[in-house]
């Protein structure tokens, strides 16, 4: 998610570019999102956005996680109040 920088780092090494949105792409699924996320959201001034997959893939190439289960993961985000765009 963020090869070796918190989510704060991250933030304050790029802001003074002044970015229309900032955001988290993962490869590990939403649920591992959800603290980097938090972090982000709470030093951030800016829209944020969030590119979760679906957990990692099993020895099949094919992700387990249905999209019921991917719909409930990223809405704790918005209830939470931490994205404003979810891809």
């Amino acid at each position: 998610t963020l090869s070796g920088q918190t989510p704060s780092a991250f933030w304050y090494s790029v802001r003074h570019a002044n970015p229309f949105t900032i955001g988290l792409n993962c490869a590990l699924g939403a649920d591992a999102m959800l603290p980097h996320l938090q972090e982000l959201s709470g030093v951030a001034d800016t829209f944020i956005c969030a590119y979760p997959n679906a957990g990692l893939p099993n020895e099949f190439g094919q992700y387990d996680e249905s999209p019921s289960d991917m719909a409930r993961q990223v809405a704790e985000f918005a209830r939470e109040g931490l994205i404003n765009v979810i891809g």
